[in-house]
């Protein structure tokens, strides 16, 4: 297993995405923290998964939203398994699709807050032990529309996603004479439920027919699946990047 004798902690881990990159790191011998914010039963069932797959895990409830609650959270975590190797932030939403003109004030707060804050404040709490152990991998998810944009009404959750692709690449640097390395997974059209609440079906269904070279959606474990590389000690050579999964939706 390439991950045998590490510990992770991955944030928004309860379903979806996060769910799915909790499961492949322990599958690979990793312990994990399942942070959930609201959904109790999925992180739980997260948690059954992964013990049932000979690992441990431990489940914290906290919105990560809030440094004093992402300072517990370590802690938490740091208490039960004494170190930190990896670090996956994962926690995010596009909070609501609205047209630009119309977006509020907190609208706009909200989605910085979820998605770049969230990420930011993880990243400071992990600088510690990681570096105190000269070892850590940092991976942050981002999207393929911090790329190109995304659709319309979803300017705070793109430019939210591109400054995690900016903040990754300062980190890297910062961190690079440390043993870290931090990088980046740009998931594109992925079948979970973020799409179900935030997308028409037959928006979707044509932006997969029409974007997507590979005419399908990607499935959580694909996206899991390049995480725990970036995890490994395969990917060590590796910082300040952006791998994409997205099908084919955007090259670079």
């Amino acid at each position: 297993m390439k991950l045998a004798g590490k510990t992770a902690l991955v944030t928004g881990a309860s379903s979806g995405i996060g769910a799915a990159i909790a499961e492949a790191l322990a599958a690979n011998g990793a312990s994990v923290t399942v942070n959930y914010f609201r959904n109790e039963a999925g992180a739980c069932a997260v948690e059954k998964k992964i013990m049932g797959a000979g690992q441990q895990a431990l489940v914290v409830q906290a919105d990560v939203r809030r440094k004093s609650e992402v300072m517990r959270m370590f802690g938490e975590h740091l208490k039960r398994f004494g170190r930190l190797d990896i670090l996956v932030n994962n926690a995010g939403d596009m909070v609501k699709r609205v047209a630009t003109a119309e977006t509020s004030e907190e609208t706009w707060r909200d989605a910085i807050d979820l998605n770049l804050s969230s990420a930011f404040y993880c990243c400071q709490e992990a600088i510690a032990p990681m570096r105190s152990q000269n070892f850590g991998r940092i991976i942050n998810i981002s999207s393929v529309g911090a790329r190109t944009g995304g659709g319309a009404g979803s300017i705070p959750y793109h430019a939210a996603k591109a400054a995690v692709m900016a903040m990754t690449k300062a980190l890297a640097k910062e961190l690079a004479q440390n043993g870290v390395t931090v990088n980046t997974v740009a998931p594109g059209i992925i079948d979970t439920g973020f799409h179900d609440r935030h997308t028409a079906p037959h928006l979707r269904d044509e932006w997969i027919r029409t974007l997507i070279p590979m005419q399908r959606a990607g499935l959580p474990r694909e996206v899991a699946n390049v995480v725990a590389f970036l995890a490994s000690d395969d990917a060590s050579y590796m910082t300040g990047s952006t791998v994409d999964v997205n099908g084919g939706m955007a090259m670079y």
